[in-house]
């Protein structure tokens, strides 16, 4: 990951989220208001830089099978788990919880370990998720938010009926290299070298 242009773009996130808390947390606000801050906050979430570091190391089952089956008709999603909006209010409410505490480096920390992990998934798995990933279906109370918002990637994995598995970092890399090559059509593929063909 290019450290400099995390710790650039986290400056700006950090940024806005201290400049804008209070109003964010002011009674006067409606709820369509505090919906666009945090999707506005989700969007400075996924600019952020994303790269193989952030991968979780998990697959759902069915692309694991359709990789086993037809490698070069399958096409993988990096999922982020963490919903975007969710974490836009998750920033605002850790913010609230400790301000002293949130700085750049723990913003940074926090995204590296949670907030821009992914899976691997199908995507047609990919859009089941998305229904179950907005807060308001995840059946969380806005008062136990903190403490069980971390759950609600096993909850939207649970409703969309997904389940995920462990593939490391080096099968899916092969997988990337070999559909690099079938696009090129530079090589002749020797499909027998892909590790989960055996």
């Amino acid at each position: 990951m290019k450290n400099n242009l995390l710790e650039e773009r986290v400056m700006v996130l950090h940024n806005i989220i201290s400049s804008t808390h209070d109003r964010y947390f002011s009674a006067d606000i409606n709820e369509g208001q505090k919906g666009l801050y945090e999707t506005l906050l989700g969007a400075g979430i996924w600019y952020l830089p994303s790269n193989d570091a952030l991968y979780s190391g998990k697959i759902s089952e069915a692309a694991l099978e359709s990789l086993r089956n037809d490698p070069a008709n399958t096409k993988l999603v990096e999922e982020h788990s963490f919903p975007r909006k969710v974490g836009g209010k998750y920033l605002f409410e850790l913010f609230k919880q400790n301000p002293e505490g949130f700085t750049e480096e723990f913003l940074i920390e926090l995204y590296k370990s949670k907030l821009g992990k992914y899976n691997l998934v199908l995507k047609y798995e990919n859009d089941k998720l998305k229904k179950w990933q907005k807060f308001k279906n995840t059946g969380l109370s806005e008062h136990d938010f903190l403490e069980t918002v971390t759950t609600i990637e096993d909850i939207a994995y649970n409703k969309a009926e997904i389940t995920l598995c462990d593939f490391p970092f080096e099968k899916y890399k092969e997988f990337k290299q070999y559909k690099s090559k079938l696009a090129s059509k530079s090589k002749k593929i020797d499909k027998s070298t892909l590790v989960y063909h055996v």
